[in-house]
């Protein structure tokens, strides 16, 4: 059942981890589109004929029939989010050619809905294809969005958005910006200017739960990607994310996630490498070319294509 039309088409996804010294050599892709998040460690991107170093947090948009590749620093792994896509619809295509192929940042709602995108993927339920196509669909308005116009847009005589459609935005950037530090109703009175019981309505009018239930959300997020991203205990990771204690941390993170911080790791692990196809069918050529004196001698061989699923960034 197609349930929305099919501009755009997500067709693989994956979490990589590209270990010191390994790299993507030159190539480009007839028909489709890839973008590659790097999520943490440095390296140079091959794009064309030019050579950028890239760090944590920056951003490959790379066209159909673009050269492109990647060389891992020696400092460490460069971890990414690496997805391919088709675009139907012929002006969407146009604008997406238009777009920087490096973005040196990136909207953390960018990130978020790329997280939700592979999380989905690897959910395989009976919506998956729909879910990420409309998920892919918001983040390439984001990204095109955040382009500056050609011309100076005219500026409207009136705005539609309420004082408390303000005051909700900017509660929801305080708490985002803010979440691993000490926030109580007190932090929040003097950081917005409004009583809390002022903001507590304004938020539970759209969100439905109130400020402080949002923030254990946002930390819970936070330590979802120090989890997936970095080699950190998970007693660090809760004070990276705003947790007093490790046991408070376990208690609010399984509540939200539906599996404890330990096992919700060895399940990001597990899908180190793992190509998973939103389209079925759909077959990633394993290109990286890893370097013979840090890999270890049972990983796969560089260009080999497994049909099943296996490592390969291309």
């Amino acid at each position: 059942m197609t349930l929305l039309t099919p501009d755009v088409e997500p067709l693989w996804i994956a979490r990589y981890d590209y270990e010191p010294g390994w790299r993507l050599p030159r190539h480009a892709h007839d028909d489709y589109f890839q973008l590659i998040l790097v999520v943490s460690g440095t390296g140079e991107a091959l794009l064309g004929p030019e050579r950028r170093r890239f760090h944590a947090g920056q951003l490959l948009f790379l066209p159909p029939r673009f050269k492109h590749g990647l060389e891992a620093g020696a400092e460490g792994p460069v971890r990414t989010l690496d997805t391919k896509f088709l675009l139907h619809h012929a002006k969407l295509r146009a604008a997406c050619r238009r777009l920087d192929v490096f973005h040196a940042k990136v909207d953390d709602q960018v990130v978020a809905l790329l997280e939700a995108i592979h999380a989905e993927a690897r959910r395989h339920g009976p919506y998956t294809k729909e879910v990420c196509q409309n998920l892919f669909a918001q983040l390439l308005l984001r990204l095109l969005q955040a382009e500056p116009p050609a011309a100076p847009a005219p500026v409207p005589a009136t705005t539609a958005s309420t004082g408390d459609d303000d005051l909700s935005r900017r509660l929801e950037r305080f708490l985002r910006e803010n979440c691993t530090g000490t926030i109580n109703q007190q932090t929040l009175s003097a950081a917005l200017h409004y009583s809390y019981r002022h903001l507590h309505n304004v938020w539970q009018q759209e969100h439905r739960e109130s400020p402080l239930q949002a923030l254990w959300r946002y930390r819970v997020a936070r330590a979802m990607q120090l989890i997936r991203y970095s080699d950190y205990e998970l007693k660090r990771i809760a004070e990276l994310s705003g947790f007093a204690t490790v046991h408070h941390f376990t208690r609010v993170f399984t509540r939200l996630a539906g599996h404890s911080p330990a096992r919700w790791r060895a399940q990001e692990r597990g899908g180190i490498r793992q190509d998973v196809a939103i389209r079925p069918g759909f077959i990633n050529p394993a290109l990286t070319i890893q370097s013979a004196s840090i890999t270890p001698p049972a990983r796969p061989q560089a260009r080999k294509l497994n049909r099943r699923g296996a490592a390969g960034g291309s």
